[in-house]
């Protein structure tokens, strides 16, 4: 599934209320902006970003977030029933890819949307786009 590039987080929260899915993982959550769209629409955010200086800030509005990398989350197996991961992707290698979204794929429950940003690793290329993964059922 594709999302629009003008609002993915807007359809992906529709996603997870037609779903019924009530909580996220947001990868590399930043100072929280998305964490506080996803509150505001009743769904539960827990963050977790590389730096210490956002989790700060994603804390001081109120968010649930941990300082953690893509490539190894500190939370059991399927403990999420989503996963808002569109920047995982940005800035790694096209090798570290696989080992990135099995990550995200074991946190996730199975089934689990997992929404990230597929870059095209061609410089001269479209770019991917936003697109929705699904965790294996």
């Amino acid at each position: 599934m594709a999302l629009s590039p003008e609002d993915p987080l807007s359809e992906f929260v529709a996603l997870l209320k037609a779903e019924g899915r009530r909580g996220v993982l947001g990868l590399d959550c930043g100072q929280g902006t998305d964490g506080l769209r996803f509150v505001q629409s009743g769904i539960h955010f827990t963050g977790v970003d590389t730096s210490e200086e956002n989790i700060h800030s994603a804390r001081a509005r109120g968010l649930e977030a941990s300082v953690a990398g893509a490539g190894s989350v500190p939370f059991a197996d399927a403990a999420f029933p989503s996963v808002w991961a569109v920047d995982a992707l940005a800035g790694l290698p096209p090798e570290e890819w696989d080992d990135v979204v099995s990550e995200l794929s074991r946190v996730a429950a199975p089934g689990a949307p997992i929404a990230v940003v597929l870059t095209d690793p061609d410089p001269d290329g479209e770019g991917g786009g936003f697109t929705v993964l699904r965790s294996p059922a």
